[in-house]
């Protein structure tokens, strides 16, 4: 599954071993090899904390309807 972790992480200006402690229980390599789309696909709770830590909504992060859009309708 395609994400903006990258992207997004760039907007906020921080490095992935702020992103990895923010989130908790994670390293920077995870970080990594989720921005490239080498890891394993996330679980919706770690998705759903991910996307807490970029602080944006889950569907701004991952392509989950495969339209590669990231939005949802309900955030503006």
């Amino acid at each position: 599954m395609n994400n903006r972790i990258k992207a997004r992480r760039k907007e906020l200006n921080i490095t992935q071993s702020e992103l990895a402690m923010r989130i908790g229980g994670v390293s920077r390599q995870y970080i990594s090899l989720l921005e490239v789309n080498k890891g394993e696909i996330p679980s919706l709770l770690f998705a759903n904390k991910i996307s807490k830590a970029l602080d944006c909504c889950v569907y701004r992060i991952f392509d989950l309807d495969g339209t590669g859009e990231y939005k949802c309708l309900c955030c503006k």
